[in-house]
């Protein structure tokens, strides 16, 4: 059964602002690394998060939008497997790569860093990123003996926070018992909600507030202020990050514990709050990277102007 026309539609924004947004991100990085023939940290974590909110457009949310308009997309127990695998580990790289990019301005706004040591730093940020990226996988793995078709299970009601709703698209979780799955449940909330929400606002806060006492010190040197605005810029620009995050995942969350608790065919709504909410952060994220960014700025600006369709004029 398709959902209302408007919700569908509303959908299909978020979802499209998530793909061409995204995939636009990870162009931009890349094209200044060509042309500047150095690939910045900062620009290859914020390739890592468009890339995990990418494969998390195209491999969920298209298949839910294409439910939502009434048509059927239902999986196998293999193919529930693969795919609440595949969703689960998506996720959590996503959650975990946004903190490094917290974590990675918190700490270098403190140090002068010379070629080799950015190079020295290069590596280490290429390290912790594939360390996300395997973690994340691991932790995935639970889905594969855990999960399968909802018509095999109709039992379990448990809707698991880190792979988002359930049943999603027929998908559901299949936990020995009841209480393995609440503990599965909580763990996920400690791991991939409290921690890294926690951390992401201490560390932010820490930023801003050491940029603005050193704004203060050095408000009278004029070859310091182009700097310290540059990383004042940053820091904004990763808070806005930060609280978008934590109000599209919080209200994600808020949503599927009140249904766990208080479910009921008269609170089917919090399932379609829980659904955008947790497309919120993927769709907007290129939009608050281009208030930091120049050249994607512009790039957007480009496009939503519809300036590639204008005829290009020669003298």
């Amino acid at each position: 059964m398709a959902e209302h026309p408007v919700q569908v539609f509303v959908y299909g924004l978020f979802v499209s602002c998530g793909i061409f947004g995204n995939a636009l991100v990870i162009w931009i990085a890349a094209d200044s690394t060509r042309e500047n023939r150095y690939l910045n940290s900062s620009d290859l974590i914020l390739m890592n998060i468009a890339a995990a909110n990418l494969m998390l457009s195209l491999t969920r949310n298209t298949l839910l939008l294409t439910f939502d308009a009434g048509q059927s997309v239902f999986f196998s127990d293999p193919g529930c497997r693969l795919m609440m695998f595949i969703w689960t580990w998506l996720r959590s790289a996503s959650i975990w790569v946004t903190l490094s990019l917290s974590l990675f301005h918190f700490i270098t706004i403190r140090t002068s860093r010379s070629m080799l040591e950015r190079l020295q730093e290069r590596r280490k940020v290429v390290n912790a990123l594939v360390i996300e990226w395997a973690l994340s996988l691991l932790y995935s793995s639970f889905a594969l003996p855990y999960s399968s078709n909802s018509k095999n299970n109709t039992t379990n009601n448990l809707m698991v926070i880190s792979s988002t709703i359930r049943p999603l698209l027929g998908c559901v979780w299949t936990f020995p018992n009841e209480t393995s799955g609440l503990a599965y449940a909580m763990v996920s909330v400690v791991i991939h909600e409290i921690i890294p929400i926690g951390l992401m606002i201490f560390t932010n806060t820490a930023t801003l507030l050491f940029l603005y006492k050193h704004y203060r010190k050095t408000q009278d040197v004029q070859f310091s202020s182009s700097h310290i605005n540059s990383e004042w810029k940053a820091a904004k620009t990763i808070l806005y990050l930060i609280l978008l995050f934590i109000f599209s995942w919080g209200t994600h969350v808020f949503s599927i514990n009140y249904y766990n608790f208080r479910g009921s065919p008269s609170t089917r709504y919090m399932l379609i709050i829980a659904r955008f909410s947790a497309s919120g952060f993927v769709g907007f994220y290129p939009l608050v990277v281009a208030t930091g960014h120049t050249k994607l700025r512009k790039k957007i600006g480009f496009i939503l102007k519809c300036g590639w369709l204008t005829p290009t004029r020669h003298k």
